[in-house]
């Protein structure tokens, strides 16, 4: 057995834009660096199934020599890595933890996707799922109604997973007839026609509705610009595409800078001005900040870091309207009990749990926080061989979600909302907390919770 030095990081790189990066032998030696670190750790047994299956074989067919992994084996851990991130949140082993391993077994899964995706390309099923966009313009409108019958259809499922690979069982995302954008666009030329503009804004922001809100969930962007403007702040929404997480999920590094230099070129004159980014989807607000930094060419990381800088969860940014003494507390109905499911990638970016801190502002709600993945990821869960395996590893949100016995769910994650709702059985989907405070701001049978705000606000937010 040749031992393995953890001290040894001469071949750790996180950097596209290094040489070593796409070196396939510098590569290799960093694999089984961190596979070997982490065999014998074992502190990320339950995170996700990749773990599992790298202890299986280093136990068994590797017999404990990490150089003994066939390419299957190596293969099937990358496979099922699904970039929740949560092993780096409490890996003590870290950059962030200033430990002189820096391990980042995320980022080295990345480095072998995108190291396969150039030697092999990428296949027919991931160029279709990871381009939200396409995908959005071409089933919005009029054919929405047929899309969403056909995908609802046990023969047409068949048929795609049999040319796609996309599991005929896995719940998917609806279309719309109005795009949240076409929306937004009326909406904001309503606005300025009847002179309804706020005229004093607390503070500015651009909303990043994301493609999937663009597309998939409309009326979760309106209610984000509903409980917005309820605090006075003005909205902007420029023409935007997909944050590139997709492509780059799938190794597609050229469509994934594509996207993100777009919306670099859109945002940024905002910026500029002052204005803060909100994306309602944490994987998108987590790309802006942490991703677009490292995978954009170094020409362009100077105007990424910036975007970054500026990019804010939206409840996040609520909470700092409420420290301020700026948020508006004029609830008139209440939630009552909430189930509330934590995303991995809101975790991952160490902000707290601000939505749940938004919500407990409801008089009469009460908050239950569940803190476990859903297994959704991405596209991960749509893929026919990660299926089955999706739903396992969302079990324990399920089961806490299930046990609080809260009748409203509630998730940040528009894709977490559908795996819980096909997870949980649930009859209704899951809301963001946004729409929570949305509903909370109306009345009982004017869109508002069923029971009314009996009690006076709270001034502490608990």
């Amino acid at each position: 057995m040749t031992s393995i030095s953890y001290e040894n990081t001469a071949d750790v790189s996180y950097d596209p834009a290094e040489d070593k990066y796409w070196d396939k032998q510098s590569f290799e030696r960093e694999l089984a660096r961190t596979f070997d670190l982490c065999h014998g750790c074992r502190m990320c047994f339950k995170y996700c199934p990749a773990f599992p299956s790298l202890f299986e074989a280093m136990d068994t067919t590797a017999d404990g020599d990490v150089h003994n992994l066939t390419e299957a084996d190596k293969n099937r851990v990358v496979g099922e890595c699904y970039q929740c991130k949560i092993c780096y949140v409490v890996c003590p082993y870290t950059k962030t933890d200033q430990h002189a391993y820096n391990i980042d077994f995320p980022a080295l899964m990345q480095r072998a996707v995108n190291i396969k995706a150039r030697d092999e390309g990428v296949g027919l099923r991931e160029k279709l799922l990871q381009n939200p966009d396409l995908a959005g313009r071409m089933n919005t409108g009029l054919i929405s109604r047929l899309v969403n019958g056909s995908m609802k259809s046990n023969f047409h499922r068949r048929i795609i997973q049999a040319i796609l690979g996309i599991h005929k069982d896995k719940s998917m995302p609806e279309f719309h007839r109005t795009s949240f954008m076409r929306w937004f666009g009326r909406y904001r030329k309503e606005q300025e026609r009847e002179g309804r503009l706020i005229a004093d804004p607390v503070a500015k922001v651009v909303l990043f509705p994301t493609c999937f809100v663009t597309y998939n969930n409309p009326f979760l962007g309106r209610e984000a610009v509903e409980v917005l403007e309820k605090n006075q702040v003005h909205v902007e929404c420029p023409k935007q595409n997909c944050c590139g997480m997709p492509p780059l999920e799938n190794g597609d590094l050229k469509l994934a800078r594509k996207k993100m230099r777009g919306n670099v070129e859109a945002l940024l004159p905002f910026v500029d001005q002052g204005y803060k980014i909100l994306a309602i989807n944490p994987t998108c607000s987590m790309t802006l900040k942490k991703e677009y930094v490292t995978f954009l060419p170094v020409e362009w990381r100077e105007r990424a870091q910036r975007i970054a800088d500026a990019t804010m969860d939206p409840h996040e940014f609520l909470f700092e309207l409420k420290k301020e003494d700026k948020f508006n507390r004029d609830f008139k109905s209440t939630p009552g009990d909430v189930a509330y499911h934590v995303p991995c990638h809101l975790r991952a970016q160490n902000i707290g749990f601000r939505s749940r801190d938004m919500m407990k502002t409801v008089p009469g709600s009460k908050i239950g926080v569940v803190a476990e993945c859903c297994g959704h990821n991405g596209t991960w869960a749509m893929k026919e061989e990660y299926f089955e395996m999706s739903l396992k590893a969302g079990e324990r949100a399920f089961e806490g979600l299930k046990e609080s016995g809260a009748e409203v769910v509630a998730t940040d994650c528009p894709l977490a909302a559908i795996q819980l709702e096909q997870g949980m059985d649930l009859s209704s989907r899951p809301l963001h907390p946004i729409q929570v405070l949305a509903r909370a701001y109306r009345e009982p049978g004017q869109g508002g919770w069923a029971r009314a705000v009996t009690a006076p606000a709270q001034t502490d937010g608990g």
